[in-house]
C-alpha cells in the first residue's frame, strides 16, 4: 500500500493532474492509514513522503492525516 500511495499520480487526458481527484484519493488514502495505523498514521504518512519527496500526492496524504488529527478510540 505504501508504494501505491507513493507512486500514485493520476493524470487526465490532457496530462494535467486532476486536483479534485487527487484530493479525493488523498482522503481515501488517509482513511486507510488512520484505520490501519491508528495513532501512528501520521508517522506512516511522513515515512511515505520521505520515501517519495517529489510526490505531490504523498504530501497531500500527509496533510490530510495531519488535518484529521488523532483518530477516535475504537470500541
Amino acid at each position: 500500500m505504501l508504494d501505491a500511495i507513493a507512486k500514485s499520480e493520476p493524470v487526465s487526458q490532457s496530462g494535467q493532474a486532476d486536483v479534485g481527484r487527487l484530493k479525493a484519493d488523498a482522503a481515501k488514502a488517509a482513511n486507510v492509514l488512520i484505520e490501519f495505523y491508528g495513532d501512528a498514521a501520521l508517522e506512516r504518512a511522513r515515512l511515505i513522503e520521505r520515501r517519495s519527496p517529489q510526490s505531490y500526492f504523498a504530501r497531500m496524504v500527509t496533510a490530510e492525516v495531519a488535518r484529521r488529527g488523532r483518530p477516535p478510540p475504537r470500541n
